[in-house]
Formats: structure tokens, sequence, C-alpha cells
């Protein structure tokens, strides 16, 4: 269902901002691991506020091995992986190129589905001894996309995540948790594709790589703690604006909620 006189993506993300504050994203080895406003992982640092970030080669390289270990799994589970690499030492392009593939995929074991991620972190080290990081800060973003779709196990997801987050450039990010959110809302029919979400956001709100990157942020806060599989509604500062308002059914005594992050002011 989709909401006739829905709540507009700016408004939403006004309200997404105020709840939660800024996020971060996307989260270091390199920094204080204490700063960390989203309360999820515990091996990297957040810089909130601060957008300078990625500041070298170096860390662009860190976000896009990150984009790759967080594919179908949680941030939490893809930086323990990533935190085993860097206590290894070897988030790095060289030591990365000469690692044997079984031992990668034993390091990076906690982030899932790690026997083809170590393929696919490999494809990405292949793309990037032809293409290396100082060229492909000089692209256009639809040609950094293309190329980015043309390595085997890089879907869009990932793609436009190493562009936002690795690259600081405009383009909007849509994740599960994004689909299932504005399709709660009643912002967009259930099974919208990729593309038209994509362009939605695009469309109303103006291309600017810090606003994609917490709108982005904030929705996955949100629905880790309140619009979950199974959504806490009566929590929701959003359900007003909802469509999909989940009553609870059982009086039995509920299970403790994960506590939701303040703001720090």
């Amino acid at each position: 269902m989709v909401n006739s006189d829905p709540i507009s993506l700016k408004i939403f993300y006004d309200k997404l901002y105020s709840n939660y504050g800024h996020q971060g994203w996307w989260p270091l080895v390199d920094l204080k691991p204490e700063i960390n406003p989203t309360q999820r992982g515990r091996f990297t640092g957040y810089h909130p506020g601060n957008y300078n970030y990625p500041k070298n080669d170096d860390q662009i390289f860190e976000i896009i091995i990150g984009t790759i270990l967080a594919q179908n799994t949680s941030w939490v589970n893809a930086e323990k992986a990533l935190w085993n690499l860097a206590q290894k030492n070897l988030i790095s392009e060289s030591k990365l190129n000469i690692l044997d593939l079984d031992e990668l995929a034993q390091i990076i074991r906690s982030s899932g589905y790690y026997n083809q991620k170590a393929i696919k972190i490999q494809n990405m080290l292949h793309f990037l001894q032809k293409n290396p990081i100082s060229s492909l800060k000089k692209l256009k973003i639809n040609i950094l996309r293309q190329n980015l779709l043309d390595i085997k196990g890089v879907g869009p997801e990932t793609a436009d995540s190493i562009i936002l987050y690795a690259f600081n450039m405009p383009i909007f990010v849509i994740d599960a948790y994004t689909k299932r959110l504005l399709s709660r809302i009643g912002l967009i029919p259930e099974k919208s594709l990729y593309e038209y979400i994509q362009n939605l956001f695009h469309a109303q709100i103006s291309a600017d790589y810090v606003v994609y990157n917490e709108y982005h942020a904030l929705i996955v806060q949100h629905c880790v703690y309140i619009c979950t599989s199974k959504p806490k509604c009566s929590q929701c500062f959003l359900n007003r604006y909802c469509q999909k308002i989940i009553p609870i059914k059982s009086k039995k005594k509920a299970k403790k909620d994960r506590p939701i992050p303040k703001i720090k002011k």
C-alpha cells in the first residue's frame, strides 16, 4: 500500500536526524572506538559531524573492503572480520594480494559467506591493480559506478556504498532497511526496484554527499533499533505516518528491548 498523503523525504530526513543526530559513517579502525553514536560494533571509531573522512587512500581502501564484508550481514559481523584483518596488519592492497585465498576466508569468517567474500575481495584487488584509487577519484559518478558494477561480486548496493562512503560522491545507497522502512511508511510499493527507490531520493533530495551519507545511516539506525523485522511500533516516533503499524497481539511479558542510543548533547 502506498500512502496517498505521504510525508516528504525531506521531512522524513529531518525527523530521523532530529531524533538520532550525526551518525559518523563510515567507521574506521584507526579512529577511537569509544566514539560510537550508533551503539553498533566495538572495534571501529565513528566520526560524527566530521565529513573529512576518509582522509587518505588507505582509509578509502579499508572502506572498499568493508563494503564487501558487510554484504548480507550486520555491521557487527563485518566489523569483526575487518578487525581481524587489522590485527594481522592486512588492510593493505599489497599484503592482501599475496595472501592465500583460504587463509583470507578464515580470517573474515565472522562476516558470513566468507569463501565467496574472499573471492570478491580478490576480484576487487585485481580491479584496483589496473585502476588505482588515485585514478578512480577523478572519474565521474556514472563511469565509476559502471566500472565497479563490472567487477564480479559487486552489485548496486556495494558499488553505491563505495561511491558514497569511500569517495564522498553524492549517490544514494538503497538497502533492505531502506526498502523495509519506506514501504511500511507508504512512500514506495513493497516490491519496488532498486533504481526506482534511488531515483525517488535523487529527485527529492539535492545531490549532497553529506546529506546522503547521514540519511542512509539514519535509516539503518532506525531499522536496527525500532523498525525491525518485528517492529516496535509503540516506540516509533514515525508511527503517525506509518501504513503498517503492527499491534502487540500477546499480553505475555515482553523481552527487554535493546536500548535506543541517546543523542549526546
